[in-house]
């Protein structure tokens, strides 16, 4: 058994985190989102009902995040992906 030389393994093993990195990306990019109606008034109540809401669209919505309201200045918004 030959030893390989450390700068080709350090290739191997950055290329192999790179594409890791890319294709990251690949689920992430491929989930539905829906916005919720309503708003909340402080980030924290939006946080405190997203384990809660429901989807009337057929979908399985199981993350939650909160976005600041572009309408209401200091509300948020809630979005849920799957």
């Amino acid at each position: 058994m030959t030893k390989r030389p450390r700068a080709a393994t350090l290739l191997a093993a950055g290329a192999l985190a790179a594409a890791g990195l890319l294709s990251t990306g690949v689920g992430v990019g491929n989930a539905d989102t829906i916005q919720t109606e309503g708003n909340y008034q402080t980030r924290e109540a939006c946080q405190n009902a997203g384990p809660g809401v429901k989807a009337s669209t057929p979908g399985n919505w199981n993350n939650f995040w909160c976005v600041p309201d572009r309408n209401v200045n200091g509300n948020w918004k809630l979005v849920l992906s799957n």
